[in-house]
């Protein structure tokens, strides 16, 4: 059956990889969790231009598996961000 996930952009991200003018989150249907990499590909983002991703509001590795109902934010590399966020990369 499946849920959707929510998947919110940021940056030059949602410019790149939204419909113009869209300020919501993109809904994907998930039918059973999935790494991150192929909900990047399935955007069709390639990880490198990610910085930090986050997972129901807490930062995650780029190899989390990504659940159905989940909610994803996705910043690119020019955030600013004021702590070290090396090992989750």
């Amino acid at each position: 059956m499946g849920a959707n996930i929510k998947v919110f952009l940021y940056g030059s991200l949602k410019k790149d990889h939204s419909a113009a003018g869209v300020d919501q989150a993109i809904a994907l249907n998930l039918r059973s969790p999935a790494p991150l990499p192929k909900i990047l590909a399935t955007l069709g983002i390639p990880a490198e231009k990610v910085q930090v991703a986050m997972v129901n509001h807490q930062a995650v590795s780029k190899k989390t598996m990504i659940r159905p109902t989940d909610r994803v934010a996705l910043f690119p590399l020019e955030y600013p961000f004021f702590c070290d966020w090396k090992d989750l990369r």
